[in-house]
């Protein structure tokens, strides 16, 4: 089964509501076309976390049975 690349997925505009102070540094930090980019990263490293404590938990749960 082939894996889709994130270029065959479809885009689709998010709007950020941020203080002025913050998607002023925002835009001043990250270049057009490299903001995407960034906060995409970030969600998939915020998914991950989330699925690796869920594994934490659920393997400590199992680990509290078998004792």
């Amino acid at each position: 089964m082939a894996k889709s690349t994130e270029k065959e997925t479809k885009i689709e505009r998010v709007t950020l509501k941020l203080p002025k102070k913050w998607a002023d540094y925002f835009r001043q930090t990250f270049p057009h076309g490299k903001r995407s980019q960034f906060v995409t990263d970030c969600l998939k490293r915020f998914k991950r976390d989330r699925e690796v404590v869920s594994l934490e938990e659920e393997l400590r749960d199992i680990g509290k049975e078998r004792q």
